[in-house]
């Protein structure tokens, strides 16, 4: 994880403990520079890093869930590196709260 992701997660770890009923999604996913398989595996490592770095910052894993989406949800275009940067990302949605 680059130091920039962490201050995010950092972030999230904050607003995840401000609101104990809370529970999220963590979706990776990325540009389309690579096989398939290659950047489906990618994207499930890149949501993986966040899960763990969130779960060593204390919050429980019972709250979150995690998968890769590859390269199927782009954001932005494939067609020059600033759109390619775009789309490799962690994104996380709320999925419960009381």
């Amino acid at each position: 994880l680059k130091d920039e992701s962490k201050v995010e997660l950092n972030k999230l770890v904050d607003l995840l403990n401000q609101n104990p009923s809370m529970k999220i999604q963590l979706s990776g996913h990325t540009d389309n520079v690579g096989s398939d398989e290659h950047n489906q595996t990618l994207s499930e490592k890149r949501a993986k890093a966040c899960y763990d770095y969130l779960v060593k910052k204390g919050v429980s894993p019972d709250r979150m869930n995690h998968s890769g989406f590859g390269e199927s949800r782009p954001i932005s275009t494939n067609d020059n590196e600033k759109g390619r940067s775009l789309n490799r990302r962690v994104e996380f949605n709320l999925v419960h709260r009381q």
